[in-house]
């Protein structure tokens, strides 16, 4: 037997088991309803296993949630909270805005720069090896600074050991991105 099928074994048992326990309970709770066996198999079937009833809201108690500072409701403005944990602020939709950005660095300069703009991408140059983990992380820190946003919300997602990568940008359009890149000066 696979280990799948031990893991479906051992969850019929358990089941199986709880559902004795919930036969017991049924007798329990006609003595005492607030016995704690009987509290967590009723607990247990009406909350684990079943879905989440819909509850009906009342339009006349619902009040609308007030927008924030940035205009959007129920979004208030970041705080030192935010960045200490990496939250990106969202779209009007929901959503975190995500756009990638092609970076060629050239490896083993004198000093750590960003070059300027190169194409749809970023020229960069480090003191390391193109592959080296510090190189990386203040290729990261680079961009940050070059394109406006804080390191958390660069992520280097393709190239960590070769001279071209792509690096992916939480929290900025694509037309942001585009206008940033434009402040930025043509790479030789």
């Amino acid at each position: 037997m696979n280990t799948l099928e031990w893991i479906v074994i051992l969850e019929l048992v358990v089941l199986g088991l709880l559902g004795i326990m919930q036969i017991a309970a049924t007798f329990i709770s006609r003595q005492d309803p607030n016995d704690p066996v009987a509290v967590f198999c009723r607990t247990f079937w009406r909350e684990f296993l079943h879905p989440p009833m819909n509850i009906a809201i009342n339009p006349a108690r619902y009040v609308e949630p007030e927008a924030g500072p940035r205009g959007i409701a129920g979004h208030p403005e970041p705080t030192d909270d935010d960045e200490f944990y990496g939250r990106v602020p969202k779209a009007a939709d929901g959503t975190v805005d995500k756009v990638d950005v092609p970076i060629l660095v050239e490896p083993n300069s004198a000093a750590d720069e960003v070059i300027g703009r190169d194409g749809d991408g970023i020229k960069i140059r480090v003191t390391g090896e193109a592959g080296d983990g510090r190189s990386n992380k203040a290729l990261i820190e680079m961009v940050a600074t070059a394109i406006g946003v804080k390191p958390y919300q660069v992520t280097l997602t393709k190239g960590h050991y070769q001279t071209r990568k792509a690096v992916q940008i939480q929290g900025m359009s694509a037309d942001d991105l585009a206008a940033k890149l434009e402040s930025l000066p043509e790479a030789e």
